[in-house]
């Protein structure tokens, strides 16, 4: 696996020397201690999550962007960025997805919103890559619509009585613990929700595993996770009490911007990828890749990639400067996710019959490159948020 620097923004601005250096040592352990094995993991439909998180967290690659005060490394949004995009450099996106949800969906609500319990119980070991998170929100009638969750969280004496089910838990196979949607039962409109932290061997927890999956099949996806009178404590509870849904909401927000880095990443290696297949393969006497019909296609591609790049990374500049940056992150989101499945169709295609192989790696990608349509936010939810923000929608 080589860096593509200036297809990172390298150069450009964007980037310390110091999150570039970062970059190399990221990119050369992954080419190390990952690549080799990706393939294997992909045919056995699982991977060694805690290993590698654990790799990680020892160079403190984990939880950069958050306080050190929280166990994070006090450093910068761009440091979390960078890893998005090294994990996106891997011909395989189980990981990619696995260590987002943990880092950068369930991390970042403990260290905003998390009682110093909680931190001191979840969030410090997961920053050490010793305790696996994952986020259990979608269930078989709320999905993108998190608000139409049907598990509920009734109060007690010390804290709440978990019921309900959740499905479709990436990495919840893998989990130590964890993130809870659930509906209070006077629940009213937006303020009638909580986050509860549950760990997976509480009693009346059970986890079953999904069907086989199109793409991240190596991710740990859980078909079903269930919560049948789960005691949890006060403690244990993400933000205020009513306060779950608008927390959650805010979370996925900060999320879509990273995920985005992660598919442009993956939209470049294919196209860098593809030229150099198509530039060793020869018709009627040339590279397939001077076709102008190809070299064209390639290039309308990359001028797309990188100008969403930059829509990715003004969205990540407003979020890191404090400024609302919800417009764009609903837009880089949909952007990024609809051009990377094209991408990904268009190279599987100029491979040829190797693009049929499930082996290969650009049939991987392809494959994988769908769940960015329906993750955190399907396309049509981003089109109805960004319909919302300019109030075409009234």
């Amino acid at each position: 696996m080589t860096v593509q620097g200036a297809l990172h923004g390298a150069g450009t601005g964007w980037f310390t020397p110091a999150e570039e250096e970062l970059r190399k040592e990221i990119s050369a352990h992954l080419a190390a201690e990952v690549l080799p094995q990706v393939a294997e993991w992909e045919r056995a439909g699982e991977l060694p999550l805690r290993e590698v998180l654990t790799a990680l967290g020892a160079r403190g690659w984990l939880g950069a962007r958050f306080s050190c005060v929280r166990g994070g490394g006090g450093r910068t949004l761009w440091d979390h960025v960078v890893l998005a995009e090294c994990l996106g450099e891997l011909p395989c996106d189980s990981l990619g997805m696995a260590v987002t949800v943990h880092q950068d969906m369930v991390a970042p609500l403990l260290a905003d919103s998390g009682t110093e319990e909680a931190v001191d119980r979840f969030l410090r070991p997961a920053l050490r890559g010793t305790h696996v998170l994952a986020h259990a929100v979608s269930e078989a009638g709320a999905g993108s619509d998190v608000a139409a969750v049907a598990a509920t969280a009734a109060p007690t004496d010390d804290g709440y009585e978990l019921t309900g089910t959740k499905r479709w838990v990436t990495a919840g196979r893998y989990a130590d613990s964890f993130a809870v949607l659930a509906r209070l039962p006077e629940a009213r409109g937006p303020f009638g929700h909580v986050l509860l932290m549950v760990p997976a061997d509480a009693e009346g927890v059970s986890v079953r595993p999904g069907p086989p999956t199109l793409g991240m099949r190596a991710a740990g996806l859980a078909g079903e996770v269930r919560f049948d009178g789960v005691r949890v404590p006060a403690a244990h509870r993400i933000g205020g009490h009513g306060l779950g849904l608008v927390t959650q909401l805010r979370q996925f927000e900060q999320e879509r911007i990273l995920a985005s880095c992660r598919a442009l990443a993956i939209a470049s290696r294919l196209l860098a990828r593809t030229r150099e297949h198509l530039e060793g393969r020869e018709t009627f006497g040339a590279p397939v890749a001077s076709r102008q019909d190809v070299s064209f296609r390639l290039a309308r591609l990359r001028a797309a990639v990188e100008s969403a790049r930059q829509l990715t990374y003004t969205a990540a500049d407003r979020w890191a400067t404090g400024g609302d940056y919800r417009p764009l992150s609903a837009a880089a989101k949909l952007r990024s996710s609809r051009l990377v499945r094209e991408t990904a169709r268009l190279c599987v295609h100029l491979h040829g019959t190797e693009g049929q192989l499930t082996d290969s790696a650009v049939n991987r990608s392809w494959r994988d490159a769908r769940l960015f349509s329906l993750s955190t936010g399907s396309d049509e939810m981003m089109l109805t948020t960004l319909a919302r923000l300019e109030g075409w929608d009234d």
